[in-house]
């Protein structure tokens, strides 16, 4: 794949052991549940959904569920896109005697010490050029570790692309105001 940027990267196929390995590490949340009392007298609960914490006046604790739900699947996506480029992308990283990490020092743009966060922080910030690389990135990566078959691909990037373009579309109307 060839960045924005002129970047070729080399792209090797992500295990799909590994890929399952972390969608069984993810921890589900609990959905916060409702008591009803049935015939003959005995409380079931019952998982709650928006209505019924409408009806039972607690739709703060609903909120606060689905909030905290949101920030775990963002967290979930986030490290399910950072294994993809971890596994998949084949790159040289410089080290931290490179010139590359002296200009960064002297910009004062922290490069992270792990060598997981330096990588990713490296392809995001060195190799990618615009939300478009990132899409056709995460495509290429399914397409060669064959996630996901080829017509999802196809829909996977034209999903992106018209992302990406409702982006632009949306800063060149604020930026008209």
């Amino acid at each position: 794949m060839k960045t924005s940027k002129g970047v070729d990267l080399v792209l090797k196929p992500v295990s799909q052991f590994k890929i399952d390995s972390l969608r069984m590490s993810k921890v589900e949340l609990p959905v916060p549940t409702y008591t009803m009392k049935v015939v003959g007298g005995e409380s079931l609960n019952y998982p709650m959904d928006e209505a019924i914490a409408k009806n039972q006046d607690r739709m703060d604790e609903w909120n606060a569920y689905v909030a905290e739900k949101a920030k775990a699947d963002s967290e979930y996506m986030k490290k399910f896109l950072d294994l993809l480029i971890w596994e998949s992308v084949e790159i040289e990283i410089p080290d931290k005697e490179s010139e590359w990490q002296k200009a960064n020092d002297y910009f004062g743009i922290k490069i992270p010490d792990s060598a997981v966060e330096r990588k990713l922080f490296y392809v995001y910030n060195e190799c990618l050029g615009s939300p478009d690389d990132i899409g056709e990135l995460m495509a290429d990566i399914f397409s060669v570790s064959k996630i996901i078959d080829e017509e999802a691909v196809t829909k996977l990037r034209a999903s992106f692309r018209l992302g990406v373009s409702r982006q632009a579309n949306s800063r060149v109307r604020k930026a008209k105001k």
